[in-house]
Parts: C-alpha cells; sequence; structure tokens
C-alpha cells in the first residue's frame, strides 16, 4: 500500500515502485586519494558493498517482473 494511494499495489507495481526507489538512491562515485587511510578504505569498502547489493536487488526485482510477464504471455 502507498501512503498516497490507499489501494494495495499488484505485484508487479510493487516490483517497479521498488526498483525505481532503489534506483534513485544511487550516490555518486567519488574520487579518494592514492594512499588512503584505512578509515577511507573502510568507508570505500562500505559504499562499494552497499551499491553491489542495490544492484543485485534490482537485477532480482527485474528478473521477477520478467517472469511474472512471460507468465502473462502464456509461456
Amino acid at each position: 500500500m502507498s501512503p498516497l494511494n490507499p489501494q494495495p499495489m499488484s505485484g508487479e507495481e510493487a516490483h517497479r515502485h521498488q526498483r525505481s526507489h532503489l534506483r534513485e538512491k544511487k550516490a555518486p562515485v567519488e574520487v579518494k586519494n592514492i594512499n588512503p587511510r584505512p578509515d577511507d578504505i573502510n568507508e570505500c569498502a562500505d559504499a562499494f558493498i552497499k551499491r553491489f547489493r542495490q544492484q543485485l536487488q534490482i537485477q532480482r526485482l527485474e528478473s521477477i517482473e520478467n517472469y511474472e510477464q512471460m507468465l502473462a504471455r502464456g509461456l
């Protein structure tokens, strides 16, 4: 259910909404100095892991959406 729309969303609508929400959260890539401190390395690693997980979730949602579309076509 959306706060603006009291009607529940279909599975496909929910997937699209979640995928678009995840895409909006992409952080810009920052270039750090050549000899980063250990704290900088940890921050970079955390940011990389977060982006990687977001990408995996987007791919998963797209796969589910493609599967649902295939079922709707009757294949």
